[in-house]
Protein backbone atom coordinates (compact mmCIF):
# COMPACT_ATOMS: atom_id res chain seq x y z
CA UNK A 1 0.00 0.00 0.00
CA UNK A 2 1.16 3.48 -0.95
CA UNK A 3 -0.32 6.84 -0.47
CA UNK A 4 0.71 10.31 -1.02
CA UNK A 5 0.10 13.79 0.01
CA UNK A 6 0.22 16.37 -3.32
CA UNK A 7 -0.46 19.80 -2.59
CA UNK A 8 0.35 22.49 -5.00
CA UNK A 9 2.34 25.07 -3.69
CA UNK A 10 0.61 28.33 -4.80
CA UNK A 11 -0.33 29.21 -1.12
CA UNK A 12 0.52 27.95 2.44
CA UNK A 13 -1.20 24.50 3.68
CA UNK A 14 -4.32 25.46 5.11
CA UNK A 15 -6.40 23.07 6.97
CA UNK A 16 -8.20 21.12 5.11
CA UNK A 17 -4.73 20.12 2.93
CA UNK A 18 -3.25 19.51 6.28
CA UNK A 19 -5.81 17.45 7.12
CA UNK A 20 -5.78 15.25 4.08
CA UNK A 21 -2.28 14.57 4.57
CA UNK A 22 -2.73 13.57 8.50
CA UNK A 23 -5.42 10.96 6.99
CA UNK A 24 -3.09 9.76 3.98
CA UNK A 25 -0.60 9.37 6.48
CA UNK A 26 -2.68 7.65 9.24
CA UNK A 27 -4.10 5.09 6.52
CA UNK A 28 -0.54 4.08 5.38
CA UNK A 29 0.65 3.53 9.04
CA UNK A 30 -2.68 1.54 9.64
CA UNK A 31 -1.78 -0.59 7.39
CA UNK A 32 2.02 -0.80 7.52
CA UNK A 33 2.38 1.36 4.27
CA UNK A 34 4.42 3.92 3.32
CA UNK A 35 3.67 7.63 2.67
CA UNK A 36 4.88 10.21 -0.29
CA UNK A 37 5.33 13.67 -0.54
CA UNK A 38 5.19 15.19 -4.05
CA UNK A 39 4.88 19.05 -4.75
CA UNK A 40 2.65 19.25 -7.73
CA UNK A 41 4.83 22.78 -9.25
CA UNK A 42 3.26 22.53 -12.65
CA UNK A 43 1.35 25.54 -12.61
CA UNK A 44 4.13 27.61 -13.44
CA UNK A 45 2.13 31.51 -13.28
CA UNK A 46 0.83 30.44 -9.53
CA UNK A 47 3.64 28.06 -8.49
CA UNK A 48 6.15 30.01 -6.03
CA UNK A 49 9.26 28.02 -4.50
CA UNK A 50 9.08 29.77 -0.94
CA UNK A 51 5.00 28.29 -0.44
CA UNK A 52 6.79 24.89 -1.29
CA UNK A 53 9.18 25.02 1.46
CA UNK A 54 6.46 26.32 3.90
CA UNK A 55 4.35 23.61 3.33
CA UNK A 56 7.20 20.95 4.22
CA UNK A 57 8.00 22.72 7.03
CA UNK A 58 4.26 22.88 8.13
CA UNK A 59 4.05 19.33 7.66
CA UNK A 60 7.03 18.63 9.58
CA UNK A 61 5.76 20.85 12.44
CA UNK A 62 2.48 19.20 12.35
CA UNK A 63 3.98 15.48 12.55
CA UNK A 64 3.05 14.71 9.09
CA UNK A 65 6.14 12.32 8.34
CA UNK A 66 6.52 11.00 4.77
CA UNK A 67 8.57 7.86 3.66
CA UNK A 68 8.97 9.24 0.08
CA UNK A 69 9.68 12.96 -1.44
CA UNK A 70 9.65 15.64 -1.42
CA UNK A 71 9.43 14.82 -5.15
CA UNK A 72 8.44 17.73 -7.72
CA UNK A 73 6.60 17.54 -10.66
CA UNK A 74 8.82 20.53 -12.72
CA UNK A 75 11.86 17.61 -12.19
CA UNK A 76 9.59 15.37 -14.39
CA UNK A 77 8.40 17.66 -17.09
CA UNK A 78 10.13 15.32 -20.04
CA UNK A 79 8.33 12.59 -18.75
CA UNK A 80 4.97 13.64 -18.97
CA UNK A 81 5.59 14.72 -22.72
CA UNK A 82 6.95 11.06 -23.43
CA UNK A 83 3.80 9.80 -21.91
CA UNK A 84 1.25 12.04 -23.39
CA UNK A 85 2.85 11.52 -27.04
CA UNK A 86 2.38 7.56 -26.29
CA UNK A 87 -1.21 8.30 -26.19
CA UNK A 88 -1.43 10.05 -29.28
CA UNK A 89 0.59 7.21 -30.92
CA UNK A 90 -1.74 4.73 -29.52
CA UNK A 91 -4.55 6.94 -31.09
CA UNK A 92 -6.07 7.80 -27.54
CA UNK A 93 -5.51 11.32 -27.77
CA UNK A 94 -4.40 14.02 -30.59
CA UNK A 95 -3.34 16.92 -31.43
CA UNK A 96 -5.52 19.88 -31.13
CA UNK A 97 -4.94 22.83 -33.41
CA UNK A 98 -7.99 25.19 -32.65
CA UNK A 99 -7.22 28.52 -31.65
CA UNK A 100 -8.03 30.39 -28.51
CA UNK A 101 -10.47 32.88 -30.86
CA UNK A 102 -12.39 29.48 -32.54
CA UNK A 103 -13.00 28.18 -29.04
CA UNK A 104 -14.26 31.48 -27.61
CA UNK A 105 -16.44 31.26 -31.08
CA UNK A 106 -17.96 27.86 -30.23
CA UNK A 107 -18.62 28.66 -26.43
CA UNK A 108 -20.35 32.01 -27.56
CA UNK A 109 -22.37 29.94 -30.02
CA UNK A 110 -23.33 27.18 -27.37
CA UNK A 111 -24.33 29.89 -24.75
CA UNK A 112 -26.45 31.81 -27.44
CA UNK A 113 -28.29 28.79 -27.78
CA UNK A 114 -28.72 28.09 -24.29
CA UNK A 115 -26.54 24.58 -24.51
CA UNK A 116 -23.58 24.09 -21.94
CA UNK A 117 -20.75 24.13 -24.11
CA UNK A 118 -18.52 21.07 -24.95
CA UNK A 119 -15.55 20.88 -27.49
CA UNK A 120 -16.71 19.36 -30.46
CA UNK A 121 -13.75 17.32 -31.10
CA UNK A 122 -13.47 18.32 -34.64
CA UNK A 123 -9.62 17.68 -34.42
CA UNK A 124 -9.71 14.32 -33.51
CA UNK A 125 -9.48 13.22 -37.38
CA UNK A 126 -7.04 16.20 -38.18
CA UNK A 127 -4.41 13.88 -40.54
CA UNK A 128 -0.93 14.79 -40.19
CA UNK A 129 0.92 17.06 -38.16
CA UNK A 130 1.95 20.59 -38.48
CA UNK A 131 4.48 23.06 -37.22
CA UNK A 132 1.47 25.20 -35.61
CA UNK A 133 1.02 25.99 -31.93
CA UNK A 134 -1.56 23.27 -30.11
CA UNK A 135 -2.41 21.04 -27.25
CA UNK A 136 -2.54 17.37 -26.70
CA UNK A 137 -6.27 16.27 -25.90
CA UNK A 138 -7.75 12.62 -24.69
CA UNK A 139 -10.10 11.21 -27.06
CA UNK A 140 -12.65 10.81 -24.36
CA UNK A 141 -14.62 7.21 -25.57
CA UNK A 142 -17.87 7.06 -24.84
CA UNK A 143 -19.24 4.72 -22.13
CA UNK A 144 -20.12 4.48 -18.54
CA UNK A 145 -17.04 5.55 -15.89
CA UNK A 146 -17.41 3.79 -12.91
CA UNK A 147 -15.30 3.56 -10.03
CA UNK A 148 -15.24 2.72 -6.30
CA UNK A 149 -15.10 4.98 -3.61
CA UNK A 150 -14.09 4.31 -0.02
CA UNK A 151 -15.80 7.27 1.38
CA UNK A 152 -19.29 7.56 -1.54
CA UNK A 153 -19.28 3.70 -2.73
CA UNK A 154 -20.37 3.05 -6.06
CA UNK A 155 -19.76 5.78 -8.60
CA UNK A 156 -20.74 6.29 -12.12
CA UNK A 157 -19.94 8.89 -14.55
CA UNK A 158 -21.49 9.14 -18.43
CA UNK A 159 -18.35 9.37 -20.97
CA UNK A 160 -20.29 11.38 -23.49
CA UNK A 161 -20.72 14.53 -21.22
CA UNK A 162 -16.71 14.33 -20.16
CA UNK A 163 -14.96 16.85 -22.89
CA UNK A 164 -12.18 15.72 -24.36
CA UNK A 165 -9.53 17.35 -22.25
CA UNK A 166 -5.98 18.95 -22.55
CA UNK A 167 -3.25 16.84 -21.73
CA UNK A 168 -0.29 19.15 -22.78
CA UNK A 169 -0.81 22.64 -23.15
CA UNK A 170 0.78 24.26 -26.25
CA UNK A 171 3.49 25.57 -24.18
CA UNK A 172 4.50 22.14 -23.52
CA UNK A 173 3.45 21.99 -19.80
CA UNK A 174 1.04 18.99 -18.91
CA UNK A 175 -2.38 19.75 -17.01
CA UNK A 176 -3.21 18.57 -13.54
CA UNK A 177 -5.01 15.76 -15.10
CA UNK A 178 -1.85 14.15 -17.01
CA UNK A 179 0.34 14.91 -14.62
CA UNK A 180 -1.26 13.68 -11.34
CA UNK A 181 -2.00 10.07 -13.11
CA UNK A 182 1.40 9.92 -14.58
CA UNK A 183 3.23 9.98 -11.02
CA UNK A 184 0.71 7.82 -9.61
CA UNK A 185 1.15 5.10 -11.87
CA UNK A 186 4.99 5.76 -11.80
CA UNK A 187 5.42 6.18 -8.51
CA UNK A 188 2.92 3.20 -7.66
CA UNK A 189 0.15 4.91 -6.01
CA UNK A 190 -2.67 2.60 -4.43
CA UNK A 191 -4.78 4.58 -2.23
CA UNK A 192 -5.98 8.06 -3.67
CA UNK A 193 -6.74 10.65 -0.58
CA UNK A 194 -7.75 13.93 -1.48
CA UNK A 195 -10.65 16.52 -1.26
CA UNK A 196 -14.00 15.89 -2.85
CA UNK A 197 -13.56 19.06 -4.68
CA UNK A 198 -11.62 16.94 -6.55
CA UNK A 199 -14.33 14.39 -7.38
CA UNK A 200 -15.21 15.70 -10.87
CA UNK A 201 -11.54 15.19 -12.45
CA UNK A 202 -11.42 11.14 -10.95
CA UNK A 203 -13.50 9.86 -14.26
CA UNK A 204 -10.72 11.47 -16.14
CA UNK A 205 -8.04 9.96 -14.36
CA UNK A 206 -9.93 6.60 -14.15
CA UNK A 207 -9.69 7.06 -18.19
CA UNK A 208 -6.45 7.39 -18.34
CA UNK A 209 -4.77 4.93 -15.67
CA UNK A 210 -6.59 2.49 -18.21
CA UNK A 211 -5.08 4.22 -21.21
CA UNK A 212 -1.74 3.53 -20.16
CA UNK A 213 -2.57 -0.18 -19.10
CA UNK A 214 -2.14 0.59 -15.33
CA UNK A 215 -4.38 -0.75 -12.49
CA UNK A 216 -6.70 2.47 -11.23
CA UNK A 217 -5.74 3.06 -7.52
CA UNK A 218 -8.53 3.27 -4.46
CA UNK A 219 -9.86 6.42 -4.40
CA UNK A 220 -11.54 8.43 -1.22
CA UNK A 221 -12.80 11.84 -1.73
CA UNK A 222 -12.77 13.31 1.45
CA UNK A 223 -15.52 15.91 2.74
CA UNK A 224 -15.74 19.82 2.90
CA UNK A 225 -14.65 21.35 6.18
CA UNK A 226 -17.44 24.09 7.21
CA UNK A 227 -17.18 26.92 9.06
CA UNK A 228 -19.79 27.16 12.26
CA UNK A 229 -22.35 28.65 10.17
CA UNK A 230 -22.70 25.97 8.06
CA UNK A 231 -21.13 27.39 4.92
CA UNK A 232 -17.81 26.66 2.95
CA UNK A 233 -14.84 26.97 5.28
CA UNK A 234 -13.65 31.12 4.55
CA UNK A 235 -10.69 32.74 6.57
CA UNK A 236 -13.53 34.38 8.92
CA UNK A 237 -14.65 31.05 10.16
CA UNK A 238 -11.39 29.29 10.02
CA UNK A 239 -9.80 28.69 7.40
CA UNK A 240 -6.34 29.74 7.99
CA UNK A 241 -3.09 28.36 7.21
CA UNK A 242 -1.55 25.58 9.58
CA UNK A 243 1.44 28.26 10.24
CA UNK A 244 -1.26 30.81 11.76
CA UNK A 245 -2.25 28.34 13.83
CA UNK A 246 1.39 27.85 15.01
CA UNK A 247 1.78 31.89 15.36
CA UNK A 248 -1.50 32.29 17.69
CA UNK A 249 0.42 29.24 19.98
CA UNK A 250 -1.39 26.14 19.21
CA UNK A 251 0.88 23.02 19.96
CA UNK A 252 1.27 21.01 16.50
CA UNK A 253 -0.05 17.72 18.82
CA UNK A 254 -3.78 19.02 19.26
CA UNK A 255 -3.81 20.33 15.97
CA UNK A 256 -3.00 17.30 14.52
CA UNK A 257 -5.82 15.68 17.25
CA UNK A 258 -8.08 17.94 15.74
CA UNK A 259 -8.22 17.74 12.42
CA UNK A 260 -8.16 13.77 12.45
CA UNK A 261 -11.64 14.59 14.25
CA UNK A 262 -12.81 16.71 11.16
CA UNK A 263 -14.64 13.62 9.42
CA UNK A 264 -13.87 10.56 11.46
CA UNK A 265 -14.02 9.52 15.12
CA UNK A 266 -12.20 6.55 16.64
CA UNK A 267 -15.38 5.69 18.59
CA UNK A 268 -16.49 5.61 22.23
CA UNK A 269 -16.69 9.21 22.70
CA UNK A 270 -12.73 9.60 22.41
CA UNK A 271 -11.66 12.90 21.46
CA UNK A 272 -8.39 12.98 22.91
CA UNK A 273 -5.79 10.70 21.49
CA UNK A 274 -1.95 10.53 20.49
CA UNK A 275 -0.86 10.09 16.66
CA UNK A 276 0.23 6.62 17.36
CA UNK A 277 -3.25 5.81 18.71
CA UNK A 278 -5.08 7.19 15.38
CA UNK A 279 -2.82 5.31 13.35
CA UNK A 280 -3.92 1.70 15.19
CA UNK A 281 -7.60 2.91 14.62
CA UNK A 282 -7.75 4.91 11.26
CA UNK A 283 -9.41 3.61 8.14
CA UNK A 284 -10.62 5.51 5.27
CA UNK A 285 -13.26 3.36 5.06
CA UNK A 286 -14.44 4.92 7.94
CA UNK A 287 -14.80 8.56 7.57
CA UNK A 288 -17.52 10.19 7.21
CA UNK A 289 -19.68 11.74 3.70
CA UNK A 290 -20.82 14.68 5.31
CA UNK A 291 -19.36 17.76 5.99
CA UNK A 292 -17.18 18.46 8.70
CA UNK A 293 -17.32 21.22 10.70
CA UNK A 294 -14.93 23.44 11.84
CA UNK A 295 -14.80 24.78 15.55
CA UNK A 296 -12.98 26.99 16.91
CA UNK A 297 -13.47 27.18 20.18
CA UNK A 298 -13.34 23.42 20.22
CA UNK A 299 -9.60 23.90 19.34
CA UNK A 300 -8.98 26.31 21.59
CA UNK A 301 -10.35 24.01 24.25
CA UNK A 302 -8.56 21.09 22.58
CA UNK A 303 -5.22 22.75 23.03
CA UNK A 304 -5.37 24.06 26.88
CA UNK A 305 -6.38 19.84 26.96
CA UNK A 306 -2.73 19.22 25.61
CA UNK A 307 -0.96 21.75 27.57
CA UNK A 308 -2.37 20.44 30.75
CA UNK A 309 -0.95 17.35 30.46
CA UNK A 310 2.01 18.03 28.92
CA UNK A 311 5.15 18.64 31.27
CA UNK A 312 6.91 21.86 30.95
CA UNK A 313 10.06 20.29 28.99
CA UNK A 314 7.58 19.19 26.38
CA UNK A 315 5.91 22.34 26.50
CA UNK A 316 9.10 24.73 26.43
CA UNK A 317 10.09 24.18 23.12
CA UNK A 318 7.09 25.54 21.50
CA UNK A 319 7.27 27.98 23.87
CA UNK A 320 10.34 29.75 23.20
CA UNK A 321 8.97 31.88 20.22
CA UNK A 322 6.68 33.74 21.96
CA UNK A 323 9.20 34.23 24.93
CA UNK A 324 10.45 37.84 23.56
CA UNK A 325 13.92 38.07 22.19
CA UNK A 326 16.18 37.10 24.95
CA UNK A 327 13.64 34.04 26.31
CA UNK A 328 14.71 32.62 29.88
CA UNK A 329 15.59 29.25 30.08
CA UNK A 330 13.92 26.04 30.84
CA UNK A 331 15.17 25.45 34.33
CA UNK A 332 14.10 29.13 35.08
CA UNK A 333 10.60 28.83 33.98
CA UNK A 334 9.85 24.93 34.36
CA UNK A 335 7.80 25.75 37.71
CA UNK A 336 5.92 28.88 36.59
CA UNK A 337 4.95 26.82 33.27
CA UNK A 338 3.76 24.15 35.52
CA UNK A 339 1.64 26.67 37.19
CA UNK A 340 0.25 28.45 34.57
CA UNK A 341 -0.18 25.51 32.05
CA UNK A 342 -3.49 24.72 33.43
CA UNK A 343 -4.93 28.13 32.99
CA UNK A 344 -3.99 28.66 29.56
CA UNK A 345 -5.87 27.92 26.28
CA UNK A 346 -2.59 28.82 23.53
CA UNK A 347 1.12 29.06 24.60
CA UNK A 348 0.45 32.66 23.45
CA UNK A 349 -1.77 33.31 26.70
CA UNK A 350 0.82 31.46 28.52
CA UNK A 351 3.49 33.64 27.89
CA UNK A 352 1.21 36.64 28.69
CA UNK A 353 -0.03 34.88 31.98
CA UNK A 354 4.00 34.59 32.83
CA UNK A 355 5.23 38.46 31.97
CA UNK A 356 3.67 38.99 35.68
CA UNK A 357 7.48 37.37 37.13
CA UNK A 358 9.72 39.64 34.66
CA UNK A 359 7.89 42.89 34.80
CA UNK A 360 9.46 46.04 37.35
CA UNK A 361 7.38 45.68 39.94
CA UNK A 362 6.33 49.44 39.83
CA UNK A 363 5.10 48.47 36.23
CA UNK A 364 2.25 46.13 37.35
CA UNK A 365 -1.34 47.81 36.51
CA UNK A 366 -4.32 46.97 38.52
CA UNK A 367 -7.42 45.23 37.10
CA UNK A 368 -10.06 47.75 37.94
CA UNK A 369 -12.82 45.28 38.20
CA UNK A 370 -10.42 43.71 41.11
CA UNK A 371 -9.64 47.09 42.74
CA UNK A 372 -13.35 47.66 42.69
CA UNK A 373 -14.29 44.28 44.51
CA UNK A 374 -12.10 44.04 46.77
CA UNK A 375 -10.27 46.94 47.76
CA UNK A 376 -12.74 48.57 50.43
CA UNK A 377 -13.16 48.91 53.99
CA UNK A 378 -11.40 52.05 56.33
CA UNK A 379 -9.64 48.93 57.86
CA UNK A 380 -7.72 47.72 54.76
CA UNK A 381 -4.67 49.33 55.22
CA UNK A 382 -3.87 48.45 58.68
CA UNK A 383 -4.83 44.49 57.46
CA UNK A 384 -2.54 44.86 54.69
CA UNK A 385 0.20 46.34 56.64
CA UNK A 386 -0.22 43.42 59.25
CA UNK A 387 -0.25 40.59 56.23
CA UNK A 388 3.13 42.67 55.11
CA UNK A 389 4.91 42.22 58.41
CA UNK A 390 4.02 38.91 58.68
CA UNK A 391 4.65 37.80 55.55
CA UNK A 392 8.33 39.55 56.49
CA UNK A 393 8.84 37.46 59.83
CA UNK A 394 7.99 34.18 57.70
CA UNK A 395 10.44 31.33 57.65
CA UNK A 396 11.38 29.27 55.61
CA UNK A 397 9.07 31.52 52.54
CA UNK A 398 7.53 28.62 51.47
CA UNK A 399 3.62 27.57 50.59
CA UNK A 400 3.06 25.96 53.42
CA UNK A 401 4.45 27.99 55.59
CA UNK A 402 3.09 31.58 54.11
CA UNK A 403 -0.46 30.53 54.00
CA UNK A 404 -0.78 29.31 57.35
CA UNK A 405 1.01 32.80 58.44
CA UNK A 406 -1.76 34.57 56.72
CA UNK A 407 -4.56 32.58 57.62
CA UNK A 408 -3.45 33.10 61.48
CA UNK A 409 -3.38 36.39 60.75
CA UNK A 410 -7.35 36.25 59.18
CA UNK A 411 -8.77 34.70 62.70
CA UNK A 412 -6.77 36.91 64.84
CA UNK A 413 -8.03 40.22 63.03
CA UNK A 414 -12.20 38.69 62.53
CA UNK A 415 -11.99 38.54 59.21
CA UNK A 416 -11.83 35.22 56.44
CA UNK A 417 -8.93 34.55 54.89
CA UNK A 418 -10.36 35.84 51.43
CA UNK A 419 -10.27 39.15 52.74
CA UNK A 420 -6.28 38.75 53.08
CA UNK A 421 -5.84 36.63 49.81
CA UNK A 422 -7.93 38.62 46.98
CA UNK A 423 -6.01 41.83 48.07
CA UNK A 424 -2.37 39.97 47.86
CA UNK A 425 -3.14 38.30 44.91
CA UNK A 426 -4.06 41.81 43.21
CA UNK A 427 -0.59 43.52 44.93
CA UNK A 428 1.19 40.27 43.38
CA UNK A 429 -0.42 39.75 39.88
CA UNK A 430 -2.76 42.91 39.12
CA UNK A 431 -5.46 40.59 38.57
CA UNK A 432 -8.27 38.91 40.37
CA UNK A 433 -7.29 35.70 39.13
CA UNK A 434 -4.17 33.69 39.41
CA UNK A 435 -2.69 30.24 40.27
CA UNK A 436 -2.70 29.53 43.91
CA UNK A 437 -1.47 32.97 45.39
CA UNK A 438 1.46 31.58 47.65
CA UNK A 439 2.74 29.54 45.01
CA UNK A 440 2.88 32.96 42.97
CA UNK A 441 4.82 34.49 45.75
CA UNK A 442 7.36 31.87 46.45
CA UNK A 443 8.11 32.19 42.52
CA UNK A 444 8.66 35.64 43.37
CA UNK A 445 10.33 35.62 46.05
CA UNK A 446 10.05 37.21 49.74
CA UNK A 447 11.41 40.45 48.98
CA UNK A 448 9.57 41.18 45.58
CA UNK A 449 6.53 39.94 47.02
CA UNK A 450 6.71 42.32 50.06
CA UNK A 451 7.75 45.29 47.56
CA UNK A 452 4.48 44.86 45.43
CA UNK A 453 2.84 44.32 48.82
CA UNK A 454 4.22 48.30 49.70
CA UNK A 455 2.96 49.28 46.43
CA UNK A 456 -0.66 48.58 46.77
CA UNK A 457 -0.79 49.65 49.96
CA UNK A 458 1.02 52.70 49.31
CA UNK A 459 -1.48 53.53 46.17
CA UNK A 460 -4.58 52.13 48.38
CA UNK A 461 -5.98 55.85 48.75
CA UNK A 462 -5.99 56.83 45.53
CA UNK A 463 -7.39 53.23 44.00
CA UNK A 464 -10.30 53.36 46.71
CA UNK A 465 -11.02 56.59 45.80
Amino acid sequence: MKLRFAPSPTGFLHVGGARTAIFNLLHARRYGGTMLLRIEDTDVERSRQHHAEQIVASLRWLGVEWDEGPIHQSDRLDRYRERAEELVASGKAYRCYCTVEELDAERAAAESAGKQWRYSGRCRHVAGVSNEPHVIRFAVPPGMIEFQDLIRGEMQFEGELIDDFVLLRSDGNPTYHLSVTVDDIDMAITHVARGDDHLSNTPKHVLLFRAFGADVPSFAHLPLILGADKKRLSKRTGATSAEEYREMGIVPEALFNFLTLLGWSPGENREIFTRDEAAQWFDLGDVNKAPAVFDPEKLLWMNGQYLMRMTPEQIYPHLVAFLGDDPRSLEELRTIIDLHKMRARTLRELAEQMTIYFIDDDAIEYDADTVKKHIKGDDLATRLSSLHDTLASTDPFDVTTAEAALRKLAESQGVSAAKLIHPLRLALTGKGVSPPIFDVAVVLGKERSLRRLTRLIEQLSLLSS
